[in-house]
């Protein structure tokens, strides 16, 4: 049976993996908003690692609170950024992987607090 460490081990790996791939591809034009529904896969995939089943989005939302609203406010930011060659593409891409990264510590909280696993007890 997996552990509560097993468990948060593995969806620290797919947050970065995810972090990493909006970091890398963050600077193509109207990558901040296919993004949005990647993070809804990526915290899909945290859940499931920590063995979630069924959870209310409106209540993830809620507890992640303003990450995911400013990230959809940061997307028109982020577009406008990504307008100015080079420098505002690494600049968006930089926003885009810290942005990926913040949502993502923000549900592997919230997920390990309502997983149903358990550390296998000291000693």
């Amino acid at each position: 049976m997996k552990t509560l460490a097993e468990a948060e081990t593995q969806a620290r790996a797919i947050v970065n993996r995810w972090t990493a791939t909006q970091a890398v591809t963050g600077w193509i034009p109207g990558s901040s908003l296919v993004f949005t529904g990647a993070d809804l896969i990526m915290i899909n995939q945290v859940a499931d690692a920590f063995e979630v089943r069924s959870f209310d989005p409106k209540t993830v939302a809620a507890n992640i609170g303003g990450l995911v609203g400013s990230s959809i406010a940061g997307a028109v930011i982020r577009e406008g950024v990504g307008v100015i060659p080079i420098f505002g593409w690494v600049v968006k891409s930089a926003m885009m992987g810290g942005k990926a990264k913040a949502i993502g510590e923000a549900v592997i909280t919230y997920f390990r607090d309502i997983s149903p696993l358990k550390n296998p007890p000291a000693g």
